[in-house]
């Protein structure tokens, strides 16, 4: 039968409002009863203010459940877009990791363990996080973008797990429970997802509780920092009160809900820490001489991840494992009878193809031999391949040619002579510009917000992009 996964996810984040400190301890007591586990993504400001208030209540009902990270004060500015904005992938790894991880080496030291996740504040998804979340430790990426999606499903990106674009698989329990029908809503929905997911070969469902909506009427960061404006503690005002019927409806509600979900067959709870296990990479991926062949015509005829025995390859997987297989008939005029596949970033800017469109094969290897030393040194594909000093190729121009040669190659036909094969740049329709600059006009960002910049950044690593296939019937 086909397997679906529920993962539940809060954001605890409003550190301005002492009224909500108590609804993720009063949810938590609830899932408690249904025997539901949640992943709690956690402002670092809030534990702070969880702690200087004493509410150890709080930080011992959070600590029994995964713990991830949501930033280190969210909305205060410079936000995360804010001081990313003119990086690249590599440059802006470094400069989130000396921003967050103050907040992040906070998370471990009050709950004792590393982040299970991490997700972005508001709508400010980025590609350069992922570097330094690597580096951290961090396994998950849990959050909800609609700027970069995989069929509505788990996925690959920049070497981690994304529980993150699940679409039409979303449930957001935020203020359904304004009108006392919102459970109906709610249930309706989650329905629809069950048939749709039940009768294909099941999926993840993702469903996303702010619990400060239960005590507040508005969002606490479009009332404390909109537009770009900063607030100093002392400025902060809390948004207006949720009436008490309203608050008690959430509660109700929501255990209402988390009931109802429970009740269907083959579904099945987990958090951050269960799908890191669930959706594990299969190890070290070898490929065989046999398997040159389809991926080198793969990667020639197509600018998608490609599915093997091994589950899937990226294009920067592809794109490492042609090059690799290059290098070495460069060094010894033998392709390998195995090669280990590691997988780069992509690229760190956009490049063009010029120069001469003909040079030597022998001028070619060279340059995947520099490439391999590249990619083993700086951890990405390189943003332009030089052919002697006859040409600059693309990235995807250079892999379309590589795989034309590793073909010719492989059937024992090496040229004297190559020519440049046009390629694409690989699964960018999966990335939305509108949603981008959907993005950009969020209200807590300065008025006029632009950052192309992150856009390319994220469109440049869609050569890792690849689904994420369970491995596993489950956790028990």
């Amino acid at each position: 039968m086909p397997k679906i996964y529920l993962y539940l996810w809060f954001d605890i984040e409003d550190y301005v409002s002492r009224e909500t400190d108590d609804p993720p301890l009063v949810f938590i007591n609830i899932l408690k009863r249904c025997n539901v586990p949640v992943t709690c993504k956690l402002v670092s400001e809030k534990v702070r203010a969880l702690v200087e208030r004493g509410r150890s209540d709080v930080i011992s009902a959070i600590s029994d459940c995964d713990v991830g990270s949501h930033s280190d004060t969210h909305s205060q500015h410079p936000t995360v877009w804010e001081y990313l904005a003119n990086l690249d992938v590599a440059s802006g790894a470094k400069e989130f990791m000396s921003r967050e991880e103050p907040g992040l080496e906070l998370l471990s030291e009050v709950f004792h363990r590393i982040p299970s996740c991490y997700g972005h504040p508001g709508v400010m998804w980025a590609p350069h996080v992922y570097p330094a979340l690597r580096n951290m430790g961090i396994k998950v990426y849990l959050d909800e973008t609609g700027i970069l999606n995989l069929n509505d499903q788990p996925y690959w990106y920049c070497g981690l797990l994304n529980l993150n674009g699940a679409g039409r698989n979303l449930i957001r329990f935020d203020y359904s429970f304004n009108k006392p029908a919102g459970i109906v809503t709610m249930e309706s929905k989650f329905r629809r997802i069950y048939k749709r997911l039940h009768n294909g070969d099941g999926g993840a469902v993702s469903i996303l509780l702010h619990p400060q909506t239960a005590v507040n009427k508005k969002i606490w960061d479009v009332v404390n920092f909109a537009r770009g404006k900063n607030r100093t503690k002392d400025e902060y005002e809390r948004p207006p009160a949720q009436p008490r019927k309203v608050t008690e409806r959430a509660y109700e509600q929501f255990e209402e809900f988390i009931r109802y979900v429970s009740s269907f067959e083959d579904d099945q709870w987990i958090t951050a820490t269960d799908a890191a296990k669930i959706y594990r990479r299969p190890g070290e991926i070898r490929l065989e001489r046999d398997e040159w062949t389809p991926m080198a015509k793969h990667f020639l005829a197509s600018q998608s991840y490609m599915k093997t025995r091994h589950g899937f390859l990226s294009p920067a997987e592809g794109f490492y494992a042609a090059t690799v297989c290059l290098a070495q008939y460069h060094d010894t005029n033998t392709l390998p009878d195995q090669i280990v596949i590691k997988e780069p970033l992509g690229p760190m800017a956009n490049a063009r193809t010029k120069g001469k469109k003909s040079f030597r094969a022998e001028d070619f290897l060279a340059t995947a031999k520099s490439a391999s030393v590249f990619m083993d040194s700086e951890g990405c594909i390189p943003t332009t391949l030089s052919v002697g000093t006859y040409a600059e190729l693309s990235p995807h121009d250079y892999l379309a040619t590589a795989c034309k040669l590793l073909d010719s190659i492989t059937y024992s036909r090496t040229p004297s002579k190559i020519t440049v094969i046009k390629g694409r740049a690989p699964q960018i329709h999966h990335l939305s510009k509108g949603n981008f600059k959907k993005a950009c006009e969020w209200i807590v960002l300065p008025r006029n917000f632009s950052a192309p910049k992150i856009f390319e950044q994220a469109l440049l690593q869609a050569w890792t992009l690849k689904p994420a296939i369970a491995m596993t019937d489950g956790i028990d």
